[in-house]
């Protein structure tokens, strides 16, 4: 009881306390009622839309801003079922973005040029690996790898701090498995909100 007690208190005061800071005003930020613009330090969370709708994947994404012209944050994917079509199985990306061309209020949107390590987990699904399998039927091989890689993409944000986010991009592994593919796809349509 006492930790339930505890936890919504605590709750309530981060609440209480992060709708009440407007924090100190930067150059590129405008002063809002809803804060948006106006704390140095925003939070962002979003969700892969595009790979939720066609393959049943979950990619969130949280971002931290620093300031109008950069953040960083991590990615989790989660692939809960089998999936011929797409070899990851879990992954996790952290990331660093610099945004570009930002002439607008609210700052951190815009062109933005991203650069990112990637560990994942997956299988090797035989469509594209049996040269490297030596004629194995065994189609359950698992295998853990990283990656580097460079991505370019969009962020649109309005004035409520919904957020709207294209990019693509792609990298290569470090080859930490024989299996592993050597190169991939990094990309989506995600949608969030900036807090």
């Amino acid at each position: 009881m006492k930790k339930i007690t505890f936890t919504i208190a605590l709750l309530f005061s981060l609440s209480a306390f992060s709708q009440g800071y407007r924090g100190p005003s930067t150059q590129g930020y405008r002063n809002s009622s809803k804060g948006y613009g106006g704390p140095s330090h925003l939070s962002e969370i979003k969700i892969d839309a595009a790979k939720l709708t066609i393959g049943g994947i979950i990619e969130a994404s949280y971002e931290f801003v620093g300031n109008d012209q950069s953040g960083y944050g991590v990615s989790v994917l989660l692939n809960p079922r089998e999936n011929d079509v797409y070899f990851e199985k879990f992954s996790i990306t952290p990331f660093y973005r610099m945004y570009f061309l930002n002439r607008q209020d609210y700052g951190a949107k815009g062109l933005f040029i991203e650069g990112f390590s990637k560990f994942s987990f997956g299988t090797d699904n035989d469509l594209y690996y049996d040269s490297y399998r030596n004629n194995n039927n065994n189609n359950n091989n698992e295998y853990f790898d990283s990656a580097l890689g460079l991505s370019i993409g969009k962020k649109w944000v309005n004035n409520n701090g919904f957020i709207l986010e294209i990019f693509a991009g792609g990298g290569r592994t470090l080859g930490l498995s024989d299996i592993s593919p050597e190169g991939f796809f990094r990309g989506g349509i995600f949608i969030g909100k900036r807090f």
